[in-house]
């Protein structure tokens, strides 16, 4: 899928909300938080659907 090379894009979540959008590379995407993240942290998207973009922080992404 094309947009799967927006996996592991970084962006400031703008809201607080569990979900919103976002213009990335000139693209309005929808995301959906998948995590606390609240307004302000820096998230990264983890999965990608044709309806939105999964986003996680990213210290939930690391895998030990």
């Amino acid at each position: 899928m094309l947009d799967d090379r927006l996996l592991g894009t970084t962006f400031i979540l703008p809201t607080s909300t569990g979900q919103g959008e976002i213009t990335l590379y000139g693209i309005h995407y929808h995301y959906r938080v998948n995590d606390d993240a609240v307004a302000g942290d820096i998230v990264v998207v983890s999965t990608v659907s044709p309806l939105f973009l999964g986003v996680v922080k990213p210290e939930h992404r690391l895998k030990y």
